[in-house]
């Protein structure tokens, strides 16, 4: 056992491993981002009505060169603003683009002609796709204002409808653009949560493995040394402490197996009686007290691991000459106490995540139990688990 002051023990976070469903989430941006590339293409082919008007209609070579440069300039903007809100909507990052986009599409139908009214839902857009939705919205609403004050003013016929055309269209482009960023997100969500899984299944692994062969292996070290030192005059003992290495070797490898699969099951009577053992043949005097009535099997496997990890740290960090390991069973929970009288040092540091005190705790989370380790006022050194059931 380990020494100290009483501290409770909590779980520990995994490593990182590699994102998962790549190759469908590139196929799902892709098929998105063409569709919003081509919705917003066929939305600025409007702006072409105006030109064509003007070049039918014979009006001054001026207007259409005026009207087709400012609307050059607002495609590209526009096509720049999209190509960052499809991934960051909403970043203010491209505010410049949005204004440009939304002064020029008020100016045009004052400075040249009218008729680009018609494009004033790139300015709606442009504004809410940039801006944090609040705020976007707000301007939206504020821009919408002024293209229909101008409307007025400039007495266009179809006011009401145009507006209703601007609100429609503004809020399909803007509502496709943002749908790419929220399909990235999502998948980039969903890779997330399975690197979690693996992550989690990892430090299972590795808390398993460590706690089955930590003990194990401790025990069998133990008893090959006993083993040694009795060769030469008893070896009828020897010959037992070695088939006792024997049959620990054995549920080791039938132990690796089923943690392997996953399905590790634990034995507190077998685990009990497993390092009561290993004690005794290692000098260290025993007692065990347990209720006798059963106890739910989730419960029973965290407290095995409880008495198998207590039992390992006994035997590499202590020299204790007895050990105690009493359960009391009340109505609403299970309390095992394993108290020794050899701690003497501060508890090494796990090298990784899920060893140990740490890796026991986390055993212990799922069903809503505590760890708490430390010394008591008459020096013994007391390792307790709570658990409900």
């Amino acid at each position: 056992m380990t020494s100290g002051t009483v501290q409770s023990i909590t779980p520990a976070a995994g490593a990182g491993s590699p994102a998962a469903g790549q190759v469908r989430r590139a196929r799902a941006v892709v098929v998105t981002r063409t569709v919003a590339y081509v919705f917003t293409v066929v939305m600025l082919g409007f702006g072409l009505l105006p030109i064509v008007t003007a070049v039918t209609e014979r009006r001054s070579w001026w207007v259409v060169i005026v009207g087709a440069g400012g609307f050059a300039v607002v495609a590209t903007a526009f096509i720049r603003l999209v190509t960052h809100a499809m991934r960051h909507p909403w970043s203010n990052r491209r505010r410049e683009d949005a204004l440009l986009v939304t002064g020029i599409v008020l100016l045009l139908p004052v400075l040249v002609d009218r008729n680009w009214q018609v494009i004033g839902f790139l300015a709606l857009a442009a504004v809410a796709v940039t801006f944090r939705p609040r705020y976007g919205l707000l301007l939206a609403i504020g821009v919408l204002i002024l293209i229909t004050v101008e409307r007025i003013m400039l007495d266009t016929p179809g006011v009401v409808f145009l507006t209703v055309q601007d609100v429609l269209t503004g809020a399909a482009l803007a509502g496709i653009i943002v749908l790419v960023a929220f399909i990235e997100e999502l998948f980039t969500a969903r890779a997330e949560v399975a690197r979690l899984a693996v992550d989690a299944e990892r430090v299972r692994f590795a808390r398993d493995l460590h706690d089955t062969l930590g003990h194990n292996l401790s025990a069998i070290a133990l008893k090959s040394e006993l083993a040694l030192r009795l060769l030469d005059r008893d070896a009828v003992r020897a010959r037992s402490e070695l088939n006792d290495v024997y049959g620990i070797a054995r549920d080791s490898l039938r132990d690796v197996r089923t943690v392997v699969k996953g399905y590790r099951r634990d034995s507190l009577q077998r685990e009990l009686e497993g390092v009561q053992s290993v004690l005794v043949a290692a000098g260290v005097r025993c007692e065990v007290a347990t209720p006798a009535e059963a106890l739910p099997a989730p419960v029973e496997e965290v407290l095995a691991w409880a008495v198998r990890e207590a039992a390992t740290n006994l035997l590499r960090h202590s020299s204790a000459s007895r050990c105690r390991i009493s359960m009391h069973r009340s109505d609403d929970e299970v309390r095992l106490d394993v108290a020794n009288d050899g701690a003497a040092s501060p508890a090494p540091t796990d090298d990784i995540g899920g060893s140990g005190l740490t890796g026991l705790a986390e055993r212990l989370a799922p069903l809503g139990g505590t760890l708490t380790a430390g010394h008591r006022a008459d020096g013994e050194f007391v390792l307790t688990v709570l658990v409900p059931c």
